[in-house]
């Protein structure tokens, strides 16, 4: 499935658009566009993809995203179960999806003195942020006012939004920064077959004359292309992926770290060992280690 660019319906008179979509089974396409995204998803367990980054979450999931990052949702079994998705619920669950432009309220807004935390944050959307803790169920609460909400009310919320992500410190980045800056119509399909195949073979081997023969240019143009749109090498971007799922797999704690150094895609445990702490700062047992600690201490708050 290649991302499809997506541009969101923006009214006429509109500065942004809000919408409520219900759903039963979690399924959306892998998308990116120019606008900013504010998403929650109320769905139990599903895997989000954002980026080089791919993950699973818990109690729904809440989201910011800069321009150009394709991403996507999909249902995802919870941890030891094997329960299959049913479409026939009557729409149980729905997402909250808001769109915005950068000059959305007038084309210097966000660089007013008065809104420098706001524009940090929309800088580091650029990676992608997921939102966690007390500051996810209050942003929840009020993007699903915004629904309801019109006029200078709906634009007052939107700030206190954007404003409440810039005073927390609960949310982690999902992503390299520097995704498909100004790509031109040849450049978006080019990118998109170029990121549907890592994605399907990011634990496999991954050939560079292959992909190559599949952006229809020679090895060392692909080395080049590639790296002057993502900011990465080819490498890296895969070795990203595969320490996220590692991550992934860890959290879960379903199989052994060695076990899960060959299922993320590495060829040997020395080498998972390293590179997993070149791009997490400890090793894949601190890793594990340090989620059993804040599950336990959770558990016993709770």
């Amino acid at each position: 499935m290649k991302p499809i660019y997506a541009k969101p319906p923006l009214g006429s008179r509109a500065a942004f658009q809000v919408r409520k979509d219900y759903f039963d089974v979690l399924d959306t396409k892998w998308h990116y566009h120019s606008e900013y995204e504010l998403a929650f998803i109320n769905y139990p367990h599903g895997k989000r993809i954002a980026g080089n980054s791919m993950a699973t979450f818990d109690e729904g999931d809440l989201v910011f995203y800069g321009p150009n990052i394709p991403h996507a949702w999909s249902h995802e079994p919870a941890p030891g179960t094997h329960t299959e998705p049913s479409y026939n619920k009557g729409l149980s669950y729905h997402a909250v999806v808001v769109h915005f432009s950068a000059d959305c309220f007038g084309e210097s807004f966000f660089s007013i003195p008065e809104m420098n935390a706001i524009q940090a944050v929309l800088r580091k959307s650029t990676h992608g942020l997921v939102v966690k803790g007390p500051s996810r169920t209050r942003i929840a609460s009020w993007m699903n006012q915004l629904v309801d909400h019109t006029g200078s009310a709906r634009v007052i919320l939107l700030i206190q939004i954007l404003q409440e992500i810039a005073s927390t410190t609960d949310y982690d980045l999902l992503s390299s920064a520097g995704y498909w800056d100004n790509l031109n119509d040849n450049d978006a399909v080019r990118m998109s077959g170029i990121y549907e195949y890592i994605i399907q073979n990011f634990t496999k081997e991954i050939a560079l004359d292959e992909i190559a023969r599949q952006a229809h240019i020679s090895p060392s143009a692909f080395c080049r292309y590639f790296k002057a749109r993502t900011k990465r090498t080819l490498k890296e971007f895969v070795n990203d992926l595969r320490i996220n799922h590692a991550c992934q797999l860890l959290e879960e704690n379903q199989l052994s770290i060695t076990q899960i150094c060959f299922e993320a895609g590495f060829n040997n445990i020395s080498n998972f060992n390293r590179r997993f702490k070149e791009f997490k700062g400890i090793t894949p047992q601190q890793y594990r280690t340090n989620i059993s600690g804040i599950y336990h201490h959770t558990n016993k708050q709770a």
